[in-house]
């Protein structure tokens, strides 16, 4: 999942009052190149990337410049997307919220879950679990193991989400969207960010695994979300209900793509790909061939679906997920998300930053 690019992260995060004000940015600038970015997504024919230090960009011609977004916050910022042209919703750590009304040009803060008073848990402790791991995709299945006993039971507390990450965003409508992170986290707004309200209660997770991808299945009212532990589950009105689902494996999901005809691939830890036609009541693993994790698909206007990965990992299937062909690209850097572009070119943003690519079909 693009979000587990956070492990191999050291970031210097900026005052979270702090205003950064919106700038043309040369494609050399190192906001572009050096600066990790976890998600992409299209506003209209706007790309809009998010990431570390609370960047937000955008670019209005495909990929070929970009701007610097007003954004009044310094955290990583792991999600984004987009109801429509203008309305939006990025997410990130102390559960973060950020909304914008004109394309991504400018954000606003409108929900965050900072650190509790009694300091249990902040930015420095995650970014201190991270740092002996110098490829997130050996790291194990828990993200956040540090707040675990011997036996592997969550510590006590450990349910307070004080401080916890934010880690995929879904736009159900301009006013409807839900967000998922770590312990369990999951945050819904009905009222276009005017309000938004924890419904983790509505999930059968008392153990508070984190939830690590949120997804719509194309052409139902029905969302998927997955996370740690082989977590599953399903909803069929819109996120107001939830079922857990029956895992096909025990390890960590990342991601999920939904495809055109309605069916599903979920992926993640080592190289594991498994394929739903039945709205998750069933799972068909994919052989991938590879053992780095699998961070985020998409499915083209031409049917093929592309996903990527560690190292430079890219699987590629013409057959509707059925199968996949592997090829990685030449500089072998790690993708956390991709976006396709006019013509056969796509965006790819990640550790290196936010890269145009022609070489991947």
């Amino acid at each position: 999942m693009k979000n587990m690019l956070i492990a191999s992260m050291v970031g210097v995060f900026l005052s979270a009052g702090s205003v950064l004000a919106s700038e043309r940015l040369p494609t050399t600038s190192p906001v572009l190149t050096a600066n990790t970015y976890l998600d992409v997504a299209r506003a209209g024919t706007r790309v809009v990337a998010v990431g570390d230090r609370g960047y937000i960009v955008y670019s209005d011609d495909e990929g070929g410049s970009w701007q610097r977004a007003e954004v009044p916050t310094g955290v990583l910022l792991t999600a984004v997307c987009f109801a429509d042209a203008r309305h939006g919703w990025a997410v990130g750590h102390d559960a973060k919220v950020l909304g914008t009304r004109d394309g991504g040009r400018t954000w606003e803060e409108q929900y965050a879950d900072v650190l509790d008073a009694a300091g249990r848990r902040d930015e420095d402790e995650f970014e201190d679990d991270y740092d002996d791991y110098d490829d997130y995709d050996d790291f194990d299945d828990d993200l956040y193991g540090d707040y675990e006993d011997e036996s592997g039971a969550l510590e006590a507390g450990a349910q307070d989400t004080s401080g916890a990450p934010l880690l995929d965003v879904i736009c159900l409508g301009r006013d409807h969207a839900i967000a998922v992170g770590g312990y369990g986290y999951m945050l819904e707004t009905k009222d276009g960010g005017e309000h938004w309200k924890k419904v983790m209660d509505r999930l059968n997770n008392a153990e508070g695994w984190h939830l690590n991808a949120i997804a719509a299945v194309a052409g139902t009212s029905t969302l998927l979300a997955a996370g740690e532990k082989g977590l599953l589950f399903r909803s069929r009105d819109q996120g107001l209900s939830w079922q857990s689902l029956n895992s096909p494996y025990e390890g960590s999901f990342f991601g999920l793509t939904p495809l055109a005809d309605g069916a599903v691939l979920a992926y993640g830890l080592q190289g594991n790909l498994w394929l739903t036609r039945n709205q998750g009541d069933s799972w068909r693993k994919i052989n991938t061939g590879v053992t780095r994790g699998i961070n985020q698909g998409v499915q083209l206007d031409d049917g093929t679906v592309v996903l990527v990965g560690g190292a430079g990992v890219v699987l590629v299937s013409r057959d509707g997920g059925n199968s996949v062909t592997l090829q990685y690209l030449r500089d072998r850097e790690s993708v956390s998300s991709l976006l396709p572009l006019a013509g056969s070119d796509m965006v790819m943003v990640g550790d290196s930053g936010i890269r145009v690519k022609q070489d991947i079909r």
